[in-house]
């Protein structure tokens, strides 16, 4: 006979497959991870992971979800952390690069693996619009008080993709020693900010 677990000990179960989940993608990759070798590595077997998940599709989404969650819970600690735009900016920049290291498999799957479309789940499309909103909303702040000028979602994916793209090389040790990760991450968001400030900001004085 089944036994019955309550809601909270659902959740800590949940919260350990997905964990598994996560650390298996890492190591795995997609293809290699399914819910046979989830159940073996937890001393399951597979049918149990259907007591909580109907799918590999199912689970992998609510692993993603998780993960973006968590990604956003950094970010906008971050950003209620200083009232001052630039050292929010900042703020931001150090929990995203905080986040990506200490937890590089809930990275890897929120930004290395394109789900389809029919196995994304409702849970899913709202932590990816929250960790979008919050990539965002400090930049927008920015522009609407005139620190920066331009399309605010073009500024904030031009940062994105600019540390995005040197984490994953610093990750795959493609970056070697000079000048360094830190060095190479400040002088692009420096660039960047220097290409969106208000043109009369960037004159010289005099």
């Amino acid at each position: 006979m089944a036994v019955s677990l309550t809601e909270e000990q659902v959740g800590a179960v949940r919260e350990r497959i997905l964990r598994t989940t996560e650390r298996q993608i890492a190591t795995r990759g997609i293809d290699g991870t399914s819910l046979r070798s989830i159940a073996t590595e937890m001393g399951w077997t597979a049918a149990s992971l259907y007591r909580y998940f109907a799918s590999k599709g199912e689970l992998l989404a609510a692993a993603r979800a998780a993960a973006h969650d968590r990604f956003s819970d950094r970010i906008e600690a971050a950003y209620a952390s200083a009232d001052d735009p630039w050292q929010r900016s900042r703020a931001i920049g150090d929990a995203y690069v905080a986040f990506a290291f200490t937890e590089p498999a809930a990275y890897q799957l929120i930004f290395a693996y394109n789900q389809p479309d029919s196995e994304r789940t409702d849970d899913l499309r709202r932590a990816e619009a929250r960790s979008r909103t919050t990539m965002t909303g400090y930049v927008r702040d920015m522009v609407a008080e005139g620190l920066l000028e331009g399309d605010p979602d073009a500024i904030a994916q031009s940062y994105w993709a600019a540390l995005h793209g040197l984490i994953v090389l610093h990750m795959a040790n493609k970056l070697g020693d000079a000048p360094g990760f830190e060095r190479m991450r400040h002088e692009a968001a420096r660039l960047i900010t220097r290409g969106a400030r208000p043109f009369a900001s960037r004159q010289p004085d005099g």
